[in-house]
């Protein structure tokens, strides 16, 4: 039977994953909190130094996970919503403008155009409009996830594990990084939005007793590192 990660996360829950997705400034920084990014095993886990969450997936339905010395067994979609539920709203505009995630229709139209003229979710989540849409875009996924928490993650998640347009269908995938860090970062230098990485390989977050605001993790097996290029421009 399936578990839910809030009956145990007061316990301590350890759990195994394929895939880390991370969201980094273009062009990819050569420096973080942590000192010179010169790899792409540097820039692995350093999204945190500009303001972006991680966020943990799996290539299966499920997780697999242990609390106590206790084998439990997790749905993935339990997983992704635990996490966004803790994630900042720049991170979550993100991953909504890198997905098919049409959250800008859960509240009526017509209805909030009664009330406010300026009404445009759909141009307040685009990251390409300015910064102070930009400001109002992140009101309103705040707003989401006070009003209607439910439809919001539901979307949210569904999105992000779409089969076709979600993270983990590798034909997003546009380039591998290994030992061409340098060659990236000046491939993608002219994008106007963040860059997405995807790590695959073995990884263990976990969660900590008394600590349940995000994952941490401190063991890993690194395999390979991707750019997913959701149709967000040209690499040079």
């Amino acid at each position: 039977m399936l578990k839910k990660i809030k009956a145990f996360e007061d316990k301590g829950i350890t759990f195994g994953v394929s895939h880390l997705i991370e969201i980094f400034p273009s062009p990819l920084p050569d420096s973080s909190d942590n000192g010179e990014i010169s790899s792409e095993g540097e820039l692995f886990r350093t999204s945190n130094s500009f303001g972006f969450d991680e966020l943990y997936l799996n290539d299966t339905d499920t997780i697999e996970g242990e609390s106590n010395g206790k084998k439990l067994k997790f749905s993935l979609k339990d997983f992704v919503q635990w996490q966004l539920e803790r994630m900042q709203p720049i991170t979550l505009l993100h991953l909504i403008n890198k997905t098919c995630a049409s959250v800008d229709s859960i509240l009526d139209f017509d209805t909030e155009y009664e009330k406010d003229e300026d009404y445009y979710p759909e141009g307040w989540l685009n990251v390409y409009e300015s910064q102070e849409m930009r400001e109002k875009g992140l009101a309103y996924i705040e707003r989401l996830r006070k009003e209607v928490p439910k439809e919001l993650y539901e979307i949210l998640v569904d999105a992000i594990l779409d089969k076709e347009y979600g993270l983990l269908n590798t034909d997003w995938y546009e380039s591998e990084l290994d030992d061409n860090l340098d060659e990236i970062r000046r491939a993608y230098s002219h994008w106007d939005v963040p860059l997405m990485v995807v790590s695959k390989g073995k990884f263990l977050p976990y969660i900590e007793v008394g600590y349940t605001h995000n994952l941490m993790m401190d063991d890993y097996n690194l395999k390979r590192m991707y750019i997913r290029n959701y149709d967000e421009g040209d690499r040079a």
